[in-house]
């Protein structure tokens, strides 16, 4: 029953897509062969509540995931459940280059693909963030939410550009990628006395094998040295396949998100 409505809740947000969100308009990146695209869907009270600034939440494979985000937020703010926040949706154009930071190298997977995560940071950072923030009524506190490969990128954020967002969803995230360097930066990271207090979510669903490995590894090394400012809410769907990790989780994770916004009087 679980799955089935699961699936129905994805099949309800594809057929919907778009209809929430709206373009914008950016020049060329100088950090991108491909600029990508980008669409932004504001809270329902924003047009109402001129006063009212909001937090943002950077989607990536927005045309896959931006309704079912969308939907969720605005259910759950409706029993004061979750904040209201502006949703930016990324949709790239090459999401191995693009999402991954390093080239895999490995022959079981496409060798010569990835490498690309930092410079889709940097425009992102240097150039989106401050279309946005300039355009619209925006409050410093931002969030990253990404499934597979694109939890691939949310995770490399995560301990290479901490200060860039402060929560972090990360769905299925695709850390036996390559040589495993993100998992292992990240812990390296977490073994460090320079991690900085924000939040992280991160599911699992039914993976097996070295993937879940690799996962598990990563997340218990998570748990014993995150610090008392670092919130981390872990779930694991073990009815789940990988490519329904996100529509499971996503309750808990805004639900999570809400939690420590709170806590930060945001």
């Amino acid at each position: 029953m679980k799955t089935l409505l699961v699936m129905l809740f994805a099949l309800i947000a594809f057929a919907s897509h778009g209809a929430n969100f709206s373009n914008v308009d950016l020049p060329h990146s100088q950090f991108m062969s491909v600029t990508p695209e980008v669409t932004i869907a504001l809270p329902a009270s924003y047009k109402q509540d001129k006063s009212k600034h909001y937090p943002v939440l950077y989607l990536l494979d927005a045309k896959l995931n931006d309704e079912s985000v969308f939907g969720m937020l605005q259910r759950l703010h409706s029993s004061n459940g979750a904040n209201e926040h502006i949703i930016v949706g990324i949709e790239s154009h090459d999401r191995l280059n693009d999402f991954a930071p390093t080239v895999n190298k490995d022959p079981r997977g496409p060798v010569g693909a990835g490498g690309g995560a930092d410079k889709l940071l940097d425009f992102i950072q240097s150039e989106l963030m401050p279309t946005i923030n300039k355009n619209y009524r925006t409050k410093p506190h931002n969030v990253i939410a990404g499934h597979s490969i694109a939890g691939l990128l949310v995770i490399h954020s995560f301990h290479a550009r901490p200060s860039l967002f402060q929560g972090h969803l990360a769905f299925s995230p695709a850390v036996w990628w390559a040589a495993r360097e993100t998992a292992n930066a990240t812990k390296q990271y977490m073994h460090s006395n320079k991690k900085v207090g924000n939040f992280l979510y991160m599911n699992i669903g039914s993976e097996g094998g070295e993937m879940r490995q690799v996962y598990d590894d990563l997340s218990q090394t998570i748990l014993r040295n995150r610090s008392t400012d670092l919130v981390v809410q872990l779930d694991t769907f073990n009815d789940e396949g990988h490519d329904f990790t996100m529509a499971a989780g996503l309750y808990n994770a805004l639900r999570a998100l809400h939690q420590y916004q709170q806590g930060n009087n945001l």
